[in-house]
């Protein structure tokens, strides 16, 4: 299921062409270690990035994306 969550966030990185760029956040809920995905458009490079879900105070870490042309 973790596997599968990544590679849709990664495939949401492909689609968004249209965008400057595209940063996946995926929180995951450190009770029930659920996880839920967030997509913003920012500046710079794409990423990847899974964190601890709010209130959580612990850092990001970001992910590698492989990038095919």
């Amino acid at each position: 299921m973790r596997a599968m969550r990544i590679a849709a966030a990664v495939a949401m990185l492909g689609c968004a062409g249209a965008a400057q760029a595209t940063t996946v956040i995926i929180f995951v809920e450190p009770m029930t270690l659920e996880k839920y995905t967030r997509v913003f458009d920012t500046p710079g490079p794409d990423r990847v990035l899974m964190c601890m879900a709010p209130p959580a105070t612990s850092g990001c870490t970001e992910l590698p994306i492989r990038h095919r042309r």
